[in-house]
């Protein structure tokens, strides 16, 4: 495990990257839709991941629009080339984006980041005049919430989040957001809450397996869990007898002045 950075590299990444998609892809959707996205629009997608968002904003946009995704590695975006998506290698802790969007979206990003502020008005600096910043991150304490015991995974998710805090993670960015965007200079921010209730042995149950299960080896090695308490969670997991609440997903918006 790294001490610092991106967590989640790893051979079956793509995978885990699919189920997130299936969890949060429908929330993200309703909200650029609520905003306003819609054909010749211009939109920005920073750590595009997998791609599906990307590719969605593409259909939505249509011909007269455009859509650029940027993410550390390109190689599960080539796909999208074929949809008419630019796809670009980009840094967005090191590097400026490129300009002129009418939208400049980012989720599951600036918690992982070196400096949060420094991204965001980068992000920013991408906007047109009058074009909005969407930021989507967590809030974790919710996080396995279930109807009948206060204990579902709990030692777990702790040990979980203890690994990603050494490696610079914010588990609570979701409520950081606001402040980032009213400090880059943006206007009308607004923020609101999101969660789903998660069936074990799904398809969005299985990101959160993924989640435990590669983060294992540091776990255990904290001494805080065993191998047995995760194998048991694991099993809580898979186990469609169990609902659970996820994360809550704080969408931050704000639009440039500049």
């Amino acid at each position: 495990m790294p001490e610092t950075g991106y967590l989640f590299e790893a051979a079956d990444e793509a995978d885990r990257l699919a189920y997130g998609e299936t969890l949060w892809d429908p929330g993200s959707r309703e909200r650029l839709t609520a905003l306003g996205i819609g054909p010749g629009a211009a939109c920005l997608e920073v750590g595009a991941g997998r791609g599906g968002l990307a590719h969605w904003l593409a259909e939505r946009v249509g011909s007269t629009g455009r859509v650029t995704a940027t993410d550390l590695r390109t190689d599960r975006l080539d796909w999208l080339r074929r949809h008419r998506v630019d796809v670009r290698a980009h840094d967005i802790d090191r590097d400026e984006s490129p300009t002129g969007y009418d939208l400049v979206h980012a989720r599951l990003v600036v918690p992982h980041l070196a400096d949060p502020a420094a991204a965001v008005a980068r992000m920013c600096r991408a906007l047109r005049p009058g074009g909005l910043l969407v930021l989507e991150d967590f809030d974790g304490a919710s996080l396995f919430r279930h109807a009948d015991t206060d204990d579902f995974c709990a030692d777990v998710k702790a040990a979980a989040y203890e690994v990603m805090a050494d490696a610079g993670y914010r588990a609570r960015c979701g409520l950081l957001d606001a402040r980032l965007a009213a400090g880059a200079g943006l206007a009308d921010v607004r923020a609101e809450g999101r969660a789903v209730v998660v069936r074990g042995g799904t398809d969005q149950a299985r990101w959160y397996v993924r989640w435990l299960a590669r983060l294992r080896t540091a776990m255990v090695a904290r001494g805080r869990v065993t191998d047995d308490d995760i194998d048991r969670a694991l099993a809580d997991l898979s186990d469609p007898r169990n609902t659970w609440l996820s994360q809550v997903m704080v969408t931050v918006t704000g639009r440039s002045l500049a």
